[in-house]
C-alpha cells in the first residue's frame, strides 16, 4: 500500500474513476471537466494498492474573510474509498496527512461537507455552518410591488455574466464576510462549469450593478442559490424578479446561508415552509493564528485563561492565555502546563464558540465543555455573537 500526494494526469484519472464508482456518478464531459479543474488547483492525496487507487481526497486552498480578517482555509472534498478497502482507515490516513500539511504550511482553517458528522469530529471538525431552506408554493407567492421604481434587472446565464457578478461580489466582500470565500478567478470559472446556474443582475439608473441573484431553474422549481444586494431598490427588484416565476414553476426555494429565521418578511409566513439544514463543518488547524488575528469585539480585555484539548493536532492543546491592550492582541500557549479539568474545552466546541454558531453559555450548560463561570463570562464579552454564513460548496 502506497500513500502519497498525487500530481500527474494518470493518477488524477485513477482518482476520477474511483470517484465515479464510489459516488455512482456517470462519466460525462462536464463532470470530467470540473473534476480535473479541482485537481489542478488543489492538493490531491491518494492510496494505491497494486497500482489501483483505493482511497483519495482533495484539499483546495482558499482565502476566507471572517468579519474583516482574512485567513487561509483548505476545503476538503471528494473523500472516496473503494468498497473492498472500506474500514481499513485509508480515508483517515489521507485526511490526517492533509491536516498535517496544512499545519506545516500555516493554513489556519479547514472546511468540509461531511458524509458523517461523528466521523469527522474524530479529526477535530465541528458543525458550524447551517442554512435555512424556505419553500413557498407558486399558488402562495404574495403580490409584491417594488416601492422604488428606478433601475432594471437583466437576466442571463452565470457563465455569460461572470465579470459583472464577480466584480460586485468582490466589492461586497471588501466590507467583510462571515466566514465566506474570497473567490478567486478560477473558482468563478468553476461555478458555472459545474452548475447550470442563471443570474438576474440589478442595474441602477447609472448602469451600475447594485445586486444579483444566482438561481437554478428546473421544470418544477426555482432555487435561489445566492442573493447579494447593496441597496433596497436592488433587493426589491430582484425579489420581484424571482416572484415573477410563479407561473413557470410549482414552487420557489430560497437556500439562505443566514440560519436566523426571516420568514416573517412575508405578510403570511405560515404559507412558507422553513427548514434548518446543516451545511458544513469547520476545523481550526492553527489555533494560535486564529486566536491572534480573531476579530474580537473589544479592544481591551483579559487576560483570559482556558485549556484546549485537540486529539488529532496536539500542537493546539495546552493552556492558552489571550488578552488585548489598545486593540493589540497577545496570545500565549503553555503546552506543558496541566489543563485543569474544570476549565477546558475541546477544539470542536471552541470552534463553535469562536465562529458564533453557538453561544458558549449553551455549550457549557449542555455539558459539552467545562469552563469556569468567570472564563465563560470573559469570553462571551469578546467573541463574535452572530452566526457565520457560507454559500459555496466543495
Amino acid at each position: 500500500m502506497k500513500e502519497s500526494r498525487l500530481y500527474g494526469t494518470a493518477d488524477f484519472e485513477k482518482f476520477y474513476q474511483l470517484y465515479l464508482y464510489v459516488f455512482n456518478a456517470p462519466d460525462e464531459s462536464r463532470r470530467r471537466q470540473y473534476f480535473f479543474e479541482r485537481c489542478q488547483h488543489g492538493l490531491v492525496y491518494g492510496i494505491q494498492t497494486d497500482k489501483k487507487m483505493t482511497s483519495a481526497l482533495y484539499s483546495l486552498p482558499f482565502q476566507i474573510d471572517f468579519h474583516g480578517r482574512q485567513f487561509a482555509m483548505n476545503g476538503i472534498g471528494d473523500v472516496a474509498t473503494a468498497p473492498e478497502s472500506a474500514g481499513q482507515g485509508g480515508a483517515g490516513k489521507l485526511l490526517q496527512s492533509a491536516l498535517d500539511e496544512m499545519s506545516i504550511n500555516r493554513v489556519t482553517l479547514s472546511y468540509l461537507a461531511p458524509f458523517s458528522y461523528e466521523y469527522y469530529r474524530k479529526f477535530g471538525y465541528e458543525q458550524v455552518f447551517n442554512h435555512i431552506k424556505y419553500t413557498v408554493k407558486n399558488t402562495a407567492v404574495p403580490r409584491f410591488t417594488p416601492q422604488q421604481r428606478q433601475g432594471r434587472v437583466v437576466r442571463g446565464k452565470l457563465a455569460e455574466n461572470l465579470p459583472a457578478v464577480a466584480q460586485f461580489y468582490e466589492r461586497q466582500a471588501k466590507k467583510g464576510l462571515k466566514g465566506g470565500l474570497l473567490r478567486e478567478a478560477w473558482w468563478w470559472h468553476y461555478l458555472p462549469l459545474k452548475n447550470n446556474w442563471s443570474v438576474g443582475i440589478y442595474y441602477d439608473d447609472y448602469d451600475l450593478v447594485q445586486g444579483y441573484v444566482i438561481y437554478e431553474l428546473s421544470t418544477t422549481e426555482l432555487v435561489v442559490k445566492e442573493l447579494l444586494v447593496e441597496t433596497t431598490a436592488a433587493f426589491e427588484h430582484l425579489v420581484k424578479f424571482i416572484f415573477n416565476h410563479q407561473n413557470t414553476v410549482r414552487q420557489l426555494v430560497f437556500d439562505a446561508p443566514d440560519p436566523r429565521y426571516h420568514g416573517d418578511w412575508l405578510l403570511d409566513p405560515e404559507k412558507v415552509n422553513a427548514e434548518i439544514l446543516p451545511y458544513m463543518m469547520v476545523r481550526i488547524v492553527d489555533l494560535y493564528d486564529f486566536l491572534h488575528r480573531y476579530p474580537y469585539v473589544k479592544a481591551e480585555f483579559g487576560p483570559i485563561i482556558f485549556g484546549v484539548v485537540d486529539q488529532s493536532l496536539p500542537q493546539n492543546s495546552g493552556v492558552w492565555e489571550i488578552s488585548a491592550t489598545g486593540g493589540v492582541v497577545q496570545v500565549k500557549q503553555n503546552l506543558h502546563q496541566t489543563v485543569e479539568p474544570e476549565n477546558q474545552i475541546t477544539i470542536q466546541e471552541l470552534t463553535k464558540a469562536l465562529f458564533g454558531s453557538e453561544r458558549l453559555t449553551n455549550i457549557v450548560f449542555s455539558g459539552k465543555a467545562h469552563l469556569k463561570a468567570e472564563t465563560v463570562s470573559q469570553l462571551m464579552e469578546v467573541l463574535v455573537n452572530e452566526p457565520p454564513e457560507l454559500v459555496d460548496y466543495f
